[in-house]
């Protein structure tokens, strides 16, 4: 019996050893585990009295599962809430991703700034972000 383990656990090892970046890395065209992605008063929802960042992130994913946290700003207000969604953006031409989503509780001064970080499982890619409000499918 000891023998029996023995030999696995040198069999594992080997394997581990052998074929590291296979198990480390992700593949060759991947698309990365998450982005940064910068957004602005462009992306402030005029429905929403420009208080309501609704930006979306086309991934080609149809996974429920996102993350999103903020990094760095220029319009730091007590009360800030974030989330994200699955969404289909119908302006794209019904292109799945992530609506990111941030509500300030007074509307940003002008020219402000704010970076994210996104991930959603499956994402095949992170193109840039666009407004997307309500009329859009966001």
């Amino acid at each position: 019996m000891k023998k029996v383990l023995l030999l696995v656990a040198l069999v594992g090892l080997s394997a581990l050893l052998l074929s590291p970046s296979k198990i480390l890395s992700a593949q060759e065209g991947d698309a990365p585990f998450s982005t940064q992605v910068f957004l602005t008063n462009a992306h402030l929802d005029p429905n929403e009295n420009s208080q309501v960042i609704r930006a979306f992130v086309p991934t080609g994913s149809s996974s429920r599962n996102c993350l999103v946290t903020m990094n760095d700003t220029t319009n730091v207000a007590l009360g800030t809430i974030t989330f994200c969604a699955l969404r289909v953006d119908q302006s794209l031409g019904g292109v799945s991703g992530v609506l990111v989503s941030v509500f300030y509780p007074q509307p940003p001064a002008p020219n402000f700034t704010l970076s994210v970080t996104v991930h959603q499982d499956h994402a095949r890619r992170y193109g840039p972000p666009v407004l997307c409000t309500a009329a859009d499918g966001c």
